[in-house]
């Protein structure tokens, strides 16, 4: 991404909040270069899914809402896949080494130069923040003229988080519970990493930190502590949801927050007018789109880039990944769409799977248990059941009928049947491909074809019916001398 150019500092006419408030620009800096020991994987903990996308995207799609000038990342372990996933969105600063998260907020200081503003401090492990969340940070920090502002939170059971201190309700410091007292571990009030810093503030503040710990490490929170003994103005916006400042550090955590994001998920689209039968039961992942009075069944799975249209009857056991649906369309019980589509008013399944990038036109019906890979069925066309279409164009209002294979692969090479509009296909024909139906055209059931059907034509490609007369009993007689045992 390339850096912004701080906005200017005019309106005189506006009063100093409100100047603060509307002129004032962001920029983002999100901390994503820990190690994630606990993860206990080779896989950087920001890549991570929850619901579909990782982690360090729904940081990033958050942020994205608060308009920033820039946005940093910050990254060390696994670096380049955290760079190829931030993509244009942001740009990467190395934390070559570890040392705590005050280093990491001095290394984003190459992604900050010459920025003038206020920085909001995130994590890519904390994917369930909002932004109208971040918003009521921001927009109560520049209310309050404040150096600093911390998201808070509290907590039934604060145990493992750092302590806010106030005194007569001002922000005092943030104690780390191996430090706190008796009372102070009282206190349900805990500082959830996120912070909004006035720019100058936090470089002064970042100058100023040392790594005297038992870690050897440098603390953001030490900043805090820097800017209240300075009497600088810290404050704290208490967040309203726990659920959303919980950070991953465990597989056990990231389901946690996989529950939480799916419910929201649901609710949302239940709220837009979609109908789930059991919502508990039902997999979306986050982006999904799905157009109002669908109705979706039990155990549904909707993933990746998926969009539904509205009206639509998605019954029991549907998989749709990476898939696009259109208005008004039935999918019956255990259908798959595999990155593919299904335009408007097709009725599709029991049993059924579309994948490869194949394309079901309006109106279509592909019935139990049959098959389209790299295929396109014209509108209005069927396809019956037990049929498989493979690298093949089928035009409109065709039959396809049961038991239908097209040959594609001759253990070497892929190649195309081309069927044109009108065609009726006979029940378990076997096309063998590169081969053309013309328009119009039939086959007859049982038929092996080999080669190109011309327009109007009856394609049949089958031997003779021979009867033998008394071959049954001849095969009941036993030989003599076969063995029965």
């Amino acid at each position: 991404m390339p850096a912004a150019t701080p906005c200017g500092r005019g309106a005189a006419a506006l009063t100093r909040v409100e100047v603060r408030a509307q002129v004032r620009p962001l920029a983002c800096v999100i901390l994503a270069a820990g190690q994630g020991v606990r993860m206990r994987s080779e896989l950087p903990k920001p890549l991570h899914e929850v619901c579909g996308r990782p982690m360090i995207d729904h940081v990033l799609g958050t942020v994205e809402g608060l308009a920033a000038e820039r946005t940093i990342v910050v990254v060390g372990a696994g670096a380049e896949q955290l760079v190829a996933a931030a993509g244009e969105r942001a740009t990467a600063c190395e934390q070559p080494e570890q040392l705590g998260t005050g280093h990491a907020a001095m290394c984003a200081r190459p992604g900050l130069e010459g920025f003038a503003g206020d920085v909001l401090v995130t994590y890519a492990d904390i994917p369930l923040v909002t932004p109208e969340t971040l918003r009521r940070l921001i927009d109560h920090h520049r209310a309050e003229g404040a150096a600093a502002t911390i998201l808070t939170t509290e907590l039934d059971d604060p145990s493992g988080y750092g302590r806010i201190v106030r005194d007569q309700g001002a922000v005092v410091g943030i104690v780390e519970q191996r430090d706190a007292s008796d009372e102070q571990r009282a206190i349900r009030e805990i500082n959830t990493g996120i912070y909004v810093f006035d720019a100058a503030a936090l470089a002064g503040a970042l100058d100023r930190l040392t790594p005297d710990n038992d870690q050897g490490e440098y603390y953001l929170t030490d900043a805090i502590a820097i800017l209240v003994a300075d009497g600088r103005p810290v404050r704290a916006l208490v967040g309203d949801d726990p659920d959303e400042v919980m950070g991953i550090n465990t597989r056990v955590q990231l389901a946690q927050a996989e529950r939480i994001a799916r419910d929201r998920i649901r609710e949302e689209l239940m709220l837009a007018g979609v109908t789930l039968i059991d919502p508990p039961s039902t997999f979306i992942d986050a982006g999904i789109v799905v157009g109002p009075d669908t109705v979706i069944g039990p155990g549904c799975q909707l993933l990746g880039e998926t969009t539904v249209g509205g009206g639509c009857e998605i019954r029991s056991g549907v998989v749709l990944r990476s898939a696009t649906i259109g208005d008004g369309v039935l999918l019956r019980d255990h259908t798959a769409i595999d990155g593919s589509t299904v335009l408007g008013g097709a009725q599709v399944g029991p049993f059924a799977l579309v994948r490869g990038g194949s394309v079901v036109g309006r109106g279509c019906r592909m019935g139990s248990s049959a098959e389209a890979n790299r295929a396109r069925l014209g509108d209005g066309s069927s396809m019956q059941h037990f049929s498989y279409l493979g690298d093949a164009t089928v035009g409109r209002d065709c039959n396809i009928g049961a038991g239908v294979v097209t040959c594609n692969y001759d253990g070497y090479d892929k190649h195309q049947t081309v069927i044109e509009d009108n065609v009726f296909i006979g029940s378990d024909t076997i096309l063998i491909a590169p081969v053309t139906i013309g328009a119009g055209a039939y086959t007859a059931a049982g038929s092996v074809i080999t080669e190109d059907v011309p327009a109007g034509a009856l394609g049949m490609g089958r031997a003779r019916q021979t009867n033998i007369e008394g071959w049954v009993e001849r095969r009941r007689r036993e030989p003599e001398g076969r063995d029965e045992t």
